[in-house]
């Protein structure tokens, strides 16, 4: 699809990675609709030239109207929060809430979508075998994986029963640990770690990825076709979480002293995201050009007097 002025209608527009994907769309010449639950949150996206509308996950007649004209839709809205462990709360706005996305797009005759997914539907291991697009995925259905993961995985499986019985050529993206500006889950952790005047970290592999890269993933699903009713490995760099640390302390002008914590070298999470890169232009920052960005973004929002 040439997105050049294509109408896309992105859920959870007004979330963390939200506004990265309005801005991808936009900067391949899209009509971007933000779909959300609380305009005044999301304010910020119209001097941008994001058109919002408000609809809640759980609400289908409204989504229906806010997709009745697009062309696809981003299916983003989803709950993550590191600490919610309820399964009913995690199952009612991650499956739910994708059905009625679906179903909607249906009834607004939309046949083009992209579905966030996590790199957490995959049976998690450790040890050199390396993940990709085809790796062997949890079931959620005897949730395993926990609450998020475990209805993450419905989600998804879902999302493609539904594409297949409606006819909607959907592409599944799957990121690992995104970091970004306007961040609830991961940033501030480190933030806070690295107040420490001692951070020991352990040299073990788990890829994070910046928000920008997931969000151009998307735009080149949306741009290539050939991606639909495939599912993509967009997790993020095979480094380890020394790394992470060391590249936050110095986007982040800590003093701290980060010491690596060695670990057996069988030990890791490693991914192969090479069909992503090949076939939706997924690339990846370096940590440290991400987290200067993400820090100054944060520094703006809050000088404009922000808040999230």
């Amino acid at each position: 699809m040439d997105l050049q002025n294509k109408t896309v209608a992105v859920t959870g527009a007004s979330g963390m990675l939200g506004p990265y994907l309005c801005r991808a769309l936009l900067a391949r010449g899209a009509r971007v609709r933000g779909v959300v639950r609380n305009l005044d949150k999301a304010r910020f996206l119209e001097p941008e030239g994001v058109q919002l509308v408000s609809a809640d996950l759980m609400q289908r007649e409204a989504l229906v109207e806010a997709f009745r004209g697009c062309d696809a839709v981003v299916s983003n809205a989803a709950l993550y929060r590191v600490f919610n462990l309820s399964w009913n709360a995690n199952l009612r706005a991650n499956k739910e809430g994708t059905e009625n996305v679906y179903e909607a797009m249906a009834s607004a005759g939309v046949g083009r979508a992209v579905h966030i997914s996590t790199f957490g539907v995959y049976r998690w291991h450790l040890g050199k075998p390396v993940f990709t697009d085809d790796s062997p995925t949890i079931d959620g259905a005897r949730r395993q994986g926990g609450a998020y993961r475990g209805t993450k995985q419905l989600s998804e499986r879902l999302a493609f029963e539904l594409s297949r019985k409606h006819g909607i050529r959907t592409t599944a993206v799957r990121p690992a640990g995104i970091y970004g500006a306007r961040d609830h889950n991961l940033v501030p952790y480190f933030r806070t770690w690295l107040r420490l005047p001692v951070v020991v970290a352990p040299k073990f592999h788990f890829p994070f990825v910046y928000a920008v890269d997931v969000a151009n993933a998307v735009a080149g699903a949306l741009a290539n076709d050939a991606s639909g009713d495939k599912a993509y490995l967009t997790a993020g760099r095979s480094d380890t979480l020394y790394d992470f640390v060391k590249a936050f302390k110095e986007a982040a002008n800590k003093r701290s002293l980060v010491l690596g914590l060695p670990v057996p070298a069988a030990i890791g999470i490693h991914v192969d995201c090479s069909k992503a890169q090949a076939e939706l232009g997924f690339a990846n920052h370096a940590y440290v050009d991400g987290l200067r960005e993400t820090l100054a973004a944060d520094a703006a929002y809050r000088a404009s007097g922000m808040r999230w």
